[in-house]
């Protein structure tokens, strides 16, 4: 049976749409082309083909995801439980197409979280998926929960990419603290909560600003269009900053030095992630291969001595302000692990157009 791999990240699934009413929350409106992408690589032509569906991290925007209200920072179990169901019961389409996917002979899915979604490394969170997906219970479901990469023997390696950048960074190994009340929660890298609590109120009043690329020019332009909110949202940045992140230093003089070098290592590093990626795939020994996710850009590039990384981008559609972006689209993009007659990988970056449409809904704003 031959084998193929589709690679996917970044389709950031939230709580839905509702007739008539406006999330400002979800930011995935391919329900339609996703699910057909599932069933185009387990039917026709690839119905005799084992196929391996990865879902490479933020497949769910399980941070972006209210609950009375408001962003929860103190995740137990029962929470993010809750919040995945919030978000599967929102996408029926999507999620009956991996339904579909898994009951086929020779399909299977291995899902590797991302920061958007570190909910999936929890066991609750990992039953409730596959309740949904795989309800007979099959076993064709594989978390990648332990490590962030998920190496393949032909010497390809998966990573979302959110473990190159400190502000995003989980413990793998024990992503559980106790709270305050002695109850086990997900302990938070500080890029997370300042989503929660700076990122995510700021969309409720303009909805774009998680999907400007690259972040820092919408910043520094806005500060010419946009001041008042602009500057409020500085000032939300620095007290968030100095409250969770430069708390651990200790003594003023300490912190003072700290936060140049800081700012540099932690928040200024966050444009640079092909570099980090590609600098690990130059040390990596047995691995040609690198693919990634994390900063819905796309990108192919070639690396001395042969190597390919690989960014799959995203499945959200982004505003990019960079003059070499123009007119160029950036989305629904994957990547597709093919292999030859002698069993050697050749991986190719793909977007899917998915079937001919006469029309599509607008997404009118409030």
């Amino acid at each position: 049976m031959k084998l193929i791999r589709v690679i996917v990240s970044d389709t950031h699934l939230g709580t839905g749409r509702r007739r008539g009413m406006f999330n400002p929350m979800e930011d995935f409106h391919e329900d339609d082309r996703f699910a057909e992408l599932v069933e185009y690589y387990s039917t026709a032509a690839y119905e005799d083909y084992e196929v391996e569906l990865i879902l490479n991290g933020d497949i769910f925007d399980l941070m972006k995801v209210e609950l009375g209200g408001t962003w929860p920072t103190e995740i137990t179990e029962a929470i993010a439980v809750e919040k995945l169901r919030l978000c599967l019961e929102g996408h029926p389409r999507v999620v009956a197409a991996w339904r579909r996917f898994l009951e086929r002979r020779g399909k299977r899915i291995t899902y590797i979280p991302g920061n958007h979604d570190p909910e999936l490394y929890l066991p609750a969170v990992q039953r409730l998926f596959c309740s949904y997906v795989d309800p007979q219970e099959t076993g064709k479901v594989h978390f990648v929960s332990t490590s962030e990469a998920y190496s393949l023997p032909e010497g390809i390696q998966i990573r979302h990419g959110h473990q190159f950048e400190a502000i995003h960074r989980f413990n793998l190994k024990n992503p559980m603290v106790p709270s305050r009340r002695g109850e086990p929660i997900l302990e938070l890298p500080w890029g997370s909560r300042w989503c929660m609590e700076v990122l995510f109120p700021a969309k409720r009043r303009r909805v774009h600003i998680d999907r400007m690329m690259p972040f820092r020019r919408f910043l520094l332009s806005s500060l010419l269009f946009d001041f008042r909110f602009t500057l409020w949202f500085w000032l939300r940045t620095s007290i968030h900053f100095l409250r969770y992140r430069m708390k651990t230093v200790r003594g003023f003089w300490a912190r003072l030095l700290a936060t140049p070098v800081v700012l540099k290592e932690e928040i200024l590093a966050i444009a640079d992630l092909d570099s980090a990626a590609i600098r690990t795939l130059r040390r990596l020994r047995g691995v040609h291969t690198l693919i990634v996710g994390h900063s819905h850009v796309p990108r192919v590039r070639t690396v001395e001595g042969g190597k390919l990384y690989i960014n799959t981008g995203s499945w959200v559609r982004m505003i990019n302000l960079d003059l070499d972006h123009l007119g160029r689209e950036d989305g629904l993009t994957y990547a597709l692990v093919e292999y030859d007659a002698d069993g050697e990988p050749q991986t190719s970056l793909l977007r899917w157009r998915g079937l001919h449409r006469e029309f599509e809904p607008v997404l009118s704003l409030p």
